[in-house]
C-alpha cells in the first residue's frame, strides 16, 4: 500500500462533494474559509456547487468523478476533502481514473458513504485513504473539537507507528481478547455490506476490518453483520474493531442495543473483537488510515506506516 503525502501548510486542499448535497445553513464558502483557516488554500469543486433533479445526490455522477479525477491528476493539489457523506457516492467508482489517482498519491479524506470511494481506491490503487472527518465538520472545530483536527494531523502526517486514541473519557473495550495484525479496511456498514458483489467488494482476508453505522435499526445492523458472516467476510478478517453506532436503537427492547447485539453476535469467535472505537458519526472524531498496518493488542490499536514493513 502506498502512504500518501501530508498535505502542508500552504497547500492546496480540493473540496469535492461526492455524495449528498450540503445541508442548508452550513455553505461550501463557509466550509472553505474553516479550511482556510487551518493554515491550507483551497479549490471548491463544481459538485459541491451543482444539483440533481432528484435532490439526494449534490451533482450529476460525471460532474463528482470530473472533481475528483481532475484534483488527483492536478500536481497542484495535494489532497481531497470531501465536503459531506449522505448517499449516491456508489454512483462514482465505474467512472473514476484509477490509473490517474495511482499515479498521483495524495489523501483522500472523509467517512460515511464516502465508504464505497475508500473501498474502491485501496483496492484499486492501492492506496491508503483516511477514515475522517468530512470537511462540512471544519467550521464546529472552532467551538473547542481540537481533538479531531490533531488525529486527522497525526493520521495525515504518520511517518513510523502510533496508537490509534479515543477521545478523552472514550475507552476502547474488549469484546474478544487477543492479539491480531493486517491492513486496516472497512468504514461504514451499510456501504461494506452493499459493497458485497461489486468490482471494489470489500476485502478482509487476513486484514483488520472496521464497521460503524449510524441511525440503523438493531435489527437491519444484525441483518448487515449475518450478510457478512453469511458471504465468508467476518471469517476471513484477522480481527474485527466496531466503531460507535449513534442512534442504532431496538424498538422492540430499548435495553438491548448495539452493544448487546454486538456481544452476542461475537460470542465465541476466537479472533480479537474491539468495540466503541470513535471513528464514526460522532463528534469528536478519531480518524483512521485505512490500508495502513493494523495491530491489535488487547485494548489497544497501534497503526504503521506500510512503509516500514
Amino acid at each position: 500500500m502506498i502512504y500518501p503525502p501530508a498535505p502542508r501548510p500552504g497547500d492546496l486542499i480540493a473540496l469535492v462533494c461526492p455524495s449528498s448535497p450540503l445541508a442548508e445553513g452550513k455553505p461550501v464558502e463557509a466550509i472553505a474559509e474553516a479550511v482556510e483557516a487551518l493554515g491550507f488554500r483551497v479549490r471548491i469543486g463544481a459538485s459541491c456547487r451543482s444539483g440533481t433533479d432528484c435532490g439526494y445526490a449534490a451533482a450529476p455522477a460525471s460532474v463528482k468523478a470530473r472533481d475528483i479525477n481532475e484534483a488527483f491528476a492536478d500536481p497542484a493539489v495535494k489532497a481531497v476533502w470531501c465536503v459531506r457523506g449522505g448517499s449516491t457516492a456508489w454512483q462514482i467508482p465505474p467512472l473514476l481514473d484509477y490509473d490517474a489517482i495511482a499515479r498521483n498519491p495524495k489523501p483522500l479524506i472523509g467517512f460515511s458513504d464516502i465508504t464505497t470511494l475508500h473501498l474502491a481506491v485501496n483496492r484499486r490503487c492501492g492506496l491508503v485513504t483516511f477514515h475522517g472527518p468530512t470537511a462540512n465538520r471544519v467550521p464546529d472545530w472552532a467551538a473547542g473539537d481540537s481533538f479531531s483536527w490533531r488525529s486527522l494531523q497525526n493520521a495525515l502526517g504518520l511517518e513510523g507507528r502510533m496508537a490509534a486514541e479515543n477521545p478523552p473519557g472514550e475507552s476502547i473495550r474488549v469484546l474478544r481478547p487477543g492479539r491480531a495484525q493486517g491492513e486496516l479496511a472497512g468504514g461504514n456498514l451499510s456501504l461494506v455490506a452493499a459493497s458485497l458483489g461489486t468490482p471494489w467488494q470489500v476485502d478482509a482476508k487476513d486484514r483488520i476490518l472496521f464497521l460503524e453505522d449510524v441511525g440503523e435499526a438493531v435489527y437491519a445492523l444484525d441483518r448487515m453483520l449475518s450478510q457478512l458472516q453469511y458471504a465468508g467476510i467476518l471469517e476471513s478478517a484477522a480481527g474485527i474493531i466496531f466503531g460507535d453506532f449513534s442512534n442504532c436503537r431496538n424498538a422492540y427492547r430499548e435495553d438491548y442495543g448495539p452493544p448487546a447485539l454486538l456481544r452476542d453476535f461475537t460470542a465465541g469467535w476466537r479472533k480479537p473483537v474491539l468495540y466503541n472505537v470513535r471513528s464514526a458519526h460522532c463528534s469528536p472524531m478519531a480518524t483512521l488510515p485505512l490500508g495502513a498496518v493494523c495491530i491489535i493488542d488487547g485494548n489497544t490499536i497501534t497503526l504503521d506506516n506500510p512503509r516500514r514493513q
